[in-house]
């Protein structure tokens, strides 16, 4: 795909506007999708939660009304969608931001990030400001949501329907996943294949930051006395079992 400068990305998205108001109005199953998934994810109750790609805002209203005792940020390049949710749903708690993120692009820290179908659109040069923004501002034991196509449905649309495709659509891989995770030291809880549209054309992944987390992978931990009565209890069922297995090997092969 060819590279496209910022401007043409702003242009772009400013021009598409319509499109966020109709998945709004109407019901867009992709949405609603990630949405079921996006709550039963969450963090419990969380305080402060940060959208990024928000569109016109009305994921944040969402968040809101799922959240009341949450102040809910949104933040997107487009211009004329920023002004949109402003108009739409911006609150006292819910407040939309214009631009890019970055590190210095809020002064607080979040116990939720969504990146609702918008990290696919993050050109490839873009990634390490936005990993280096989410492992500032991500809470430990916040938790990150993305939603996102698969390679192959992105393959399949890039083929068949050359028409859908947006300025950056780049393919979100395990390996891309995995950078994500370690970049912004964080676990994942869940990788989710849903079938929207096609079969298998969606993801859904959760991350939670862990801030021992090169400790928790990397370091030796002491063995309990649980732990050690435990494995001396498996390691003799599994001789016992091996025995009985191997009588019953013996028996039938006489």
């Amino acid at each position: 795909m060819q590279e496209q400068s910022a401007e043409q990305v702003i242009t772009y998205y400013n021009e598409h506007v319509q499109n966020k108001l109709n998945d709004y109005i109407k019901v867009n199953p992709r949405i609603e999708e990630a949405w079921n998934t996006l709550v039963r994810y969450a963090p419990q109750k969380p305080l402060r939660i940060l959208e990024v790609g928000c569109g016109i805002g009305s994921i944040c209203a969402r968040m809101g009304k799922q959240w009341p005792d949450a102040e809910i940020h949104g933040i997107d390049i487009s211009t004329h969608s920023i002004q949109m949710a402003d108009k739409l749903f911006g609150s006292s708690r819910l407040k939309f931001k214009s631009g890019i993120l970055t590190e210095d692009t809020y002064d607080t820290t979040f116990d939720l990030i969504v990146f609702m179908d918008v990290y696919e659109h993050i050109s490839i040069p873009d990634r390490p400001v936005v990993h280096a923004s989410i492992k500032k501002l991500l809470n430990n034991k916040g938790r990150l949501f993305l939603s996102v196509p698969t390679p192959h449905y992105l393959k399949w649309s890039a083929k068949h329907k050359p028409e859908t495709m947006q300025p950056v659509d780049e393919h979100i891989s395990f390996d891309v996943i995995g950078k994500l995770a370690a970049d912004i030291g964080a676990d994942v809880l869940l990788y989710q294949i849903k079938d929207i549209w096609n079969q298998g054309d969606y993801a859904h992944i959760v991350f939670e930051k862990n801030d021992d987390f090169e400790a928790a992978f990397f370091h030796q931990k002491p063995v309990t006395l649980q732990q050690r009565s435990k494995r001396i209890i498996n390691k003799g069922i599994y001789k016992l079992g091996s025995l009985l297995r191997r009588t019953y090997v013996r028996n039938k092969l006489k």
